[in-house]
């Protein structure tokens, strides 16, 4: 399993870190990314096994990783399941509980508080945290996302220079437990500051969906769509290695990010609002 996770980290390139803006009020420090489009992630597609990777301040340094397996042990049966483990800096957590000794992830509803009082496992070095299991189709223990689970939300803890700061993930795992979907993800910049699970700068991600919009278009540009409710804006596009290639004040409900002429790799579209940072990664081929 390791050595399967670390032929896919060599294969992967995160996007440089989105930048938080200069933006007033409480929740000014919330960092927001949306995954367009989703990333559902299923082990028939790769002999048994399908890893999704969480940068979650989106660094180039890998925060968490939720892996799937699907599998047939002899004597045991067919077992599928969905796990999420901590990488990276020693001391990054999962919101969760251990009955019995088994580690499980919770799965929050929108607007649970996710903060230092939050339960927090940390596992072993290559331990994870159950998410969904299936034996033979039946569920052998109570994952919190057995059963086919939509919208709910890992709580993340994760250290950056020592500080810990609180995220939050957004997945789907369906009833057969080991295909998932990750949707989208934020956190709180400031350091040991609460956040909510669907929090972005007050706005709750199902809120979020109808203010701001990121649109592929079919000119190699990605149109952002402001519906209203967001102030102050400027938007940047940012290159892997942290150089900013385009910015602009947004002075109508329409702004264009041309791709065009732009070396292959991953880049992030940085929206900076008076209520938030909103951010998108895009992939050039």
């Amino acid at each position: 399993m390791k050595k399967e996770l670390q032929s896919r980290l060599s294969r992967y390139t995160a996007a440089a870190a989105a930048v938080v803006g200069a933006v007033t009020g409480a929740n000014s420090q919330i960092v927001y990314t949306d995954v367009t489009p989703d990333e559902t992630h299923d082990p028939a597609n790769n002999a048994g096994v399908e890893f999704g990777l969480l940068d979650i301040n989106n660094d180039a340094v890998l925060d968490f990783y939720v892996y799937s397996r699907d599998t047939t042990i002899a004597g045991t049966g067919t077992v599928k399941f969905t796990a999420v483990a901590p990488y990276g800096a020693l001391g990054n957590a999962v919101a969760g509980d251990a009955p019995s000794g088994y580690n499980y992830a919770f799965a929050l509803t929108s607007g649970t508080a996710i903060s230092a009082a939050t339960a927090w496992i940390t596992p072993a070095s290559s331990g994870a945290l159950s998410m969904a299991l299936t034996l033979d189709g039946a569920f052998p223990y109570a994952s919190y996302w057995n059963n086919g689970v939509t919208d709910k939300y890992l709580g993340l803890k994760f250290f950056v220079g020592g500080n810990a700061h609180y995220g939050w993930a957004r997945l789907d795992v369906t009833a057969a437990g080991d295909v998932f979907t990750i949707k989208d993800y934020a956190y709180n910049g400031t350091a040991d500051a609460a956040i909510n699970a669907g929090q972005m700068a007050g706005i709750n991600t199902m809120e979020l969906e109808s203010l701001l919009q990121f649109v592929n278009q079919s000119d190699n540009s990605v149109k952002v769509v402001i519906n209203g409710g967001l102030t102050e804006g400027t938007i940047s596009l940012v290159s892997a290695a942290g150089q900013v290639v385009s910015t602009g004040k947004v002075d109508s409900d329409e702004y264009t990010v041309s791709l065009n002429g732009l070396s292959a790799g991953i880049y992030v579209i940085s929206a900076q609002f008076a209520e938030g940072t909103m951010t998108k990664k895009v992939i050039v081929h």
